[in-house]
């Protein structure tokens, strides 16, 4: 009984250490009709209108999809608010992204 409780902490510690290994935090934002990409607290785009360019801007900063952790600013879901045609329009271009990505 004692050896399964100590193979599940260590399963558990092993989980915790590998989320911990993350090398980007990424945080999405819209402005101006078009998508704000944020690495590690330095703005690397400002200006992403598609799918493509997105995926150039996560090729060039070694953005990991499966790996970093990626964060959308509540701007993305009202989207139409800051120059999109609809609240829809820049989580499309982060999800097309996304898949070509993965």
């Amino acid at each position: 009984m004692h050896v399964l409780v100590l193979l599940c902490m260590y399963k558990l510690t092993s989980i915790e250490g590998y989320n911990m290994q993350n090398t980007n935090y990424v945080f999405l934002n819209a402005a101006n009709a078009a998508i704000v990409v944020t690495v590690n607290n330095v703005v690397v785009a400002t200006d992403v209108q598609t799918a493509d360019a997105l995926v150039q801007v996560f090729l060039t900063h070694n953005i990991n999809v499966l790996k970093d952790t990626i964060m959308c600013s509540s701007s993305i879901d009202f989207a139409e608010e800051e120059g999109f045609a609809s609240d829809a329009s820049a989580h499309n271009i982060i999800d097309e992204a996304f898949e070509a990505l993965a």
